[in-house]
Formats: structure tokens, C-alpha cells, sequence
């Protein structure tokens, strides 16, 4: 089943997404959640037309550069077209080496509802999971008070 997964992802990750980014589907959250599973871990979702979201890659990055045991994934709600653009942004954030998604399925709202039924897709959108995979989301910009509260953990 691990081959299965690992050949999908290098299959689609090669041929039809540009650049570093790896197919975002139904089951890629749970396949996420559970390779992490003992390590505290942020997921991001964000846009290239969101501010708040590039705001927030650029805090993260800076909050991870101290904090090296917290693993990152990040998630460009965009299609595979914005590829480009996505990568450039990312790569101006200075954030530590990470999984890249970018959506993969046709029908982004029964994606988001299927990653979480209670997001409605306001973006950034960001799951915090601590050592012992508690999470908490957060919709809209990460304060500075939260960071340090939640790496603090």
C-alpha cells in the first residue's frame, strides 16, 4: 500500500505538477497526519492572490527557523496552472525545507469539506498539531502571541 501511495505521488508530482508540488486529494491529509503522527506539525493552506496568507508563510518561516523539530507542509489552494507563481512566493518566504502541496481535485468544495467540514474556506487557513497531534486551526493571520504561545507547548 506505501509503494502505492509513494508511486502515485511521484507520478503526478512529476508529470503533471510543475516544480516541487505534490498532489492535494481527499486522502492526503490522513496520509499526512499519520506519517507525522509523534512529531508536532503545521499545516498551511493558503492562495497566491491572499496577502495575508504570504504574510503568514513569512512568519512561519522566521518561527521555524528557531523551532526545527516542528514539521511544515504547506498547501497552495490554487490549481496547477499557478504553479509558478506559488513556487516563486515559497521560495521568497524562507521557509525550512517542506512537503509542497497544490490541489489536485476538481471539486475544491467537497475537498475542503472533506479536509474539514467546519472550514468554509477562508484562507490562510492553518492546522497546528502539538507532540501529541491535538489541533487547532486557525482561520485568518497568525498573531505573534499565538505563535509563541503554541511553540511553547
Amino acid at each position: 500500500m506505501k509503494l502505492k501511495i509513494f508511486l502515485f505521488f511521484l507520478f503526478f508530482s512529476h508529470f503533471s505538477f510543475a516544480y516541487d508540488f505534490m498532489p492535494f486529494d481527499m486522502n492526503t491529509r490522513k496520509v499526512i497526519e499519520k506519517r507525522y503522527i509523534d512529531q508536532p506539525l503545521i499545516i498551511s493552506f493558503w492562495s497566491i492572490d491572499c496577502p495575508y496568507c504570504i504574510d503568514d508563510l513569512k512568519k512561519l518561516g522566521k518561527a521555524l527557523s528557531k523551532n526545527t523539530n516542528v514539521k511544515l507542509i504547506t498547501v497552495c489552494v490554487d490549481g496547477k496552472e499557478s504553479a509558478k507563481k506559488a513556487e516563486r512566493i515559497l521560495s521568497q518566504a524562507n521557509l525550512p525545507k517542506h512537503e509542497q502541496y497544490q490541489y489536485a481535485e476538481v471539486d475544491e468544495d467537497r475537498l475542503r469539506y472533506n479536509i474539514d467540514p467546519a472550514w468554509y474556506g477562508e484562507l490562510p487557513r492553518t492546522y497546528f498539531y502539538d507532540a501529541t497531534h491535538q489541533v487547532t486551526p486557525l482561520s485568518g493571520k497568525i498573531s505573534n502571541s499565538f505563535l509563541d504561545k503554541w511553540f511553547k507547548k
